[in-house]
């Protein structure tokens, strides 16, 4: 089974051999950053996978096998780490460190359709259309686009009923009460477990059941 220990193995292994050099264990435990100990019991494992051939006190070298698996890994540090940084902005030691958390758990549709999305930004923001400048505008605003229920709403908070997920009948009950969907809601102020809520211009006591089940879209102010 290829973990996705074996995989960091293999992604700097690749990067070592890219170097044009004789990779040695000695090489990956600095890499890698650990002892060469640990490092010489993964690389039998790689090698009882035939992911990699160790020479006897020698240098290693990866199969084809290992060597397509090592650069598919850097491929996709790669590709979340350019979009992190080159869509999100955000700076490239944290876009890394994300990039290493995620590239062991995409498969290759979304892979390939993380390119293709690079690409089409890069040849956008090449050609200077406009929306790529918008498009940073708009991810520096705080805006809330996660719907949370009215239980986790501070008092003054405001929004628009997205959904009720309480059943039957207290669903029905909630409409006809106002709270139907779109309708925009203040959360005027929650005493223990009632929350008060302005809508349609009245205020409507809720108990905390009752508003655990209205999620709304809240605004930014």
């Amino acid at each position: 089974m290829i973990t996705a220990r074996i995989e960091d193995y293999l992604e700097e292994l690749f990067l070592l051999e890219s170097t044009g050099r004789n990779v040695t264990v000695t090489d990956l435990a600095e890499r890698l950053k650990i002892t060469k100990g640990t490092v010489t019991a993964t690389v039998q494992k790689l090698v009882e996978l035939e992911l990699l051939k160790h020479e006897r006190y020698g240098n290693l070298h990866l199969t084809d096998a290992g060597r397509l698996k090592g650069m598919t890994v850097f491929r996709r540090h790669e590709g979340f780490r350019a979009f992190f940084h080159e869509l999100l902005g955000l700076d490239r030691e944290h876009s890394s460190e994300m990039a290493c958390s995620m590239e062991h758990y995409v498969d290759s549709v979304t892979e390939e359709r993380l390119y293709a999305l690079l690409e089409y930004f890069r040849k956008a923001k090449a050609e200077h259309q406009p929306w790529v400048d918008e498009i940073f505008l708009a991810i520096e605003k705080p805006i809330l686009l996660v719907p949370v229920p009215l239980t986790l709403c501070e008092p003054g908070s405001e929004g628009a009923v997205l959904r009720i997920t309480a059943d039957e009948p207290l669903r029905k009950k909630l409409v006809e009460s106002g709270f139907a969907a779109g309708t925009e809601v203040k959360l005027v102020k929650r005493d223990k477990e009632i929350y008060t809520c302005k809508v349609n211009k009245h205020n409507i006591d809720l108990p905390l059941n009752e508003a655990a089940s209205i999620w709304i879209q809240q605004q930014t102010k």
